[in-house]
């Protein structure tokens, strides 16, 4: 995870008035004549600044890009990616304060996002465009809310502060049946538990269940920018674009593809909706049937909430689509860069070193392992074993992403000791998410080896950067060891943070009964009716 380095002085922004910009009317292309990196309004753009950050999170800023998501370590596309990043920097001519980083997530969906020093693409990009020139755009988007400092607002703390919040939730609820086991007999399988009113349909779906919770939380597509802030970065981002000797045309293929990736034709988003419905169907039935202190009851529901909660704001959110920002473009790129225009895509390095080459393989191998999960979540074990064989191969076997998609395949055959051999074969974990990190720690408690919990927990808390979102299995690890002082130290500051789903999950890491807040009293089918009214939105 190389970084570029810049120079150490004071960012001068261009861009309009945010407020100003509140007030217009039409596009912002509209706003002013000539090219938009060309105007020079900085002191009035500059972030405002809100004291109201929750002091836990007051060093999030440190914490990893995509902390809730596997990185793709290919040293070969992350070196072509960082030439691009570097070639468009150069065009800024303006001092930056700040060094500049750009990763690969191991996510299928078309996207990119970017944190105040950090670009991620995913490898679902990589793998739809079709020239060097459509990555260019991309990068230089999300460049270009790094340089305007979009997100270095409260707000970043805050969607920092729900993404800890949020994969806690998810890296729990895909473990909830770690305490039930399957064993093979001369008539199928058993399932046993040790709580005796759960049913074998129950812990199979609540597995699956929590798989869907992780790929549809991380793979819906929704700008955190306001359409101000969009703006801004299509056209900054089309002026750097055009000065690194790119061809202005290279937005129309992304927008499209991004168009389609968000999922927003009624019949899609319907899909999505009957899908939530059936997991809060689920979920409601657990509920009538599972006890209230019960992993499921106490961890499933949040979950469950987050994720559904995130999904369909995320679509009544939107400020615009990407077909209203590609007309927009359309008729900036007309107005300023006739000529450019006529410029050829170039896809020669692109398919050299991505699509071919040394790195190729081990982008397969990343979606290969993304298949297997897929596979798993819907069941089919046989074609997740395959899928996972091929994605440990070769120079990823031992990547943590395609280890942790073979560490599912044996949790699901029940083979525990080998599910534990594919943990201990990774060598880098500087590229796993917390999912990654908190599944594995949990499986080497289950194991009887709490001490190799704690250890990877450290490991973890030190590559994400922040220990908040490892503090319930923390508690549980030091429990399973008899450090009672510990517990209780941990407990308490657990019980500081203002996310009250973190705090749940350490109190019943503890065996502690979970405060209950007059809000939450109603207890658990209030949850799944809120989440309810979510989907008929």
């Amino acid at each position: 995870m190389k970084k570029l380095f810049c120079l150490a002085a004071p960012l001068l922004m261009s861009g309009c008035a945010v407020d100003s910009i509140n007030n217009l009317v039409g596009s912002k292309y509209e706003s002013f004549d000539g090219k938009y990196i060309d105007q020079h309004l900085g002191e009035t753009n500059a972030p405002k600044t809100n004291n109201t950050a929750s002091t836990e999170f007051a060093n999030v800023i440190n914490t990893r890009a995509a902390a809730d998501k596997d990185l793709i370590a290919n040293p070969y596309v992350n070196k072509y990616l960082e030439g691009i990043l570097a070639k468009i920097l150069k065009q800024w001519n303006q001092p930056v304060d700040k060094d500049i980083s750009i990763l690969v997530s191991s996510d299928r969906s078309y996207s990119a996002h970017a944190t105040p020093n950090t670009i991620v693409i995913t490898q679902g990009v990589l793998a739809d465009a079709e020239s060097e020139d459509e990555i260019a755009f991309i990068i230089a988007h999300e460049l270009s809310h790094i340089l305007l400092k979009h997100n270095e607002t409260n707000e970043y703390f805050a969607k920092q502060s729900a993404l800890v919040s949020k994969t806690a939730n998810i890296a729990m609820s895909t473990a909830v049946i770690t305490d039930m086991k399957t064993e093979k007999t001369a008539n199928g399988y058993r399932v046993t538990s040790q709580n005796k009113s759960s049913t074998k349909s129950l812990i199979q779906d609540s597995y699956r269940t929590g798989l869907t919770i992780n790929r549809l939380s991380r793979d819906v597509i929704s700008s955190s920018m306001s359409r101000n802030d969009e703006d801004e970065a299509d056209l900054l981002g089309m002026d750097l674009l055009v000065k690194a000797g790119y061809s202005p045309r290279a937005f129309s293929p992304v927008l499209e593809r991004l168009d389609s990736s968000h999922k927003f034709t009624e019949a899609q988003l319907k899909a999505k909706k009957q899908e939530f419905q059936s997991f809060v169907s689920l979920a409601s039935d657990a509920g009538k049937h599972l006890s209230s202190d019960n992993k499921w009851s106490n961890l499933g529901y949040l979950a469950a909430n987050e994720a559904g909660t995130q999904l369909l704001q995320s679509f009544s959110a939107r400020h615009a689509s990407p077909i209203e920002r590609k007309k927009d473009l359309a008729s900036y790129v007309k107005r300023e860069y006739r000529k450019e225009r006529k410029r050829h895509l170039t896809s020669e390095q692109f398919e050299k070193v991505v699509k071919a080459g040394k790195g190729k393989q081990i982008q397969e191998n990343y979606w290969h392992a993304s298949e297997a999960f897929k596979a798993l979540e819907f069941g089919d074990v046989k074609t997740a074993e395959k899928l996972a064989r091929k994605a440990v191969s070769g120079p990823t076997k031992n990547h943590a992403y395609p280890r942790l998609a073979f560490y599912g395949v044996r949790k699901a055959q029940n083979l525990d000791a080998k599910a534990l051999q594919n943990l201990a074969l990774i060598k880098n974990w500087d590229y796993a998410s917390i999912q990654t990190f908190t599944l594995a720690a949990q499986s080497y408690r289950e194991q009887k080896k709490p001490k190799n919990s704690l250890k990877l927990l450290a490991k973890g808390e030190q590559v994400i950067g922040t220990q908040v979102p490892f503090l319930p299995e923390y508690i549980a690890a030091h429990k399973a060891l008899g450090n009672d002082t510990e517990v209780a130290n941990l407990l308490t500051k657990c019980k500081g943070l203002s996310e009250s789903n973190i705090v749940a999950q350490c109190h019943d890491s503890a065996g502690v009964p979970i405060p209950q807040s007059k809000e939450s009293g109603n207890g658990l089918m209030n949850s799944f009716s809120s989440l309810t009214d979510l989907v008929e939105l």
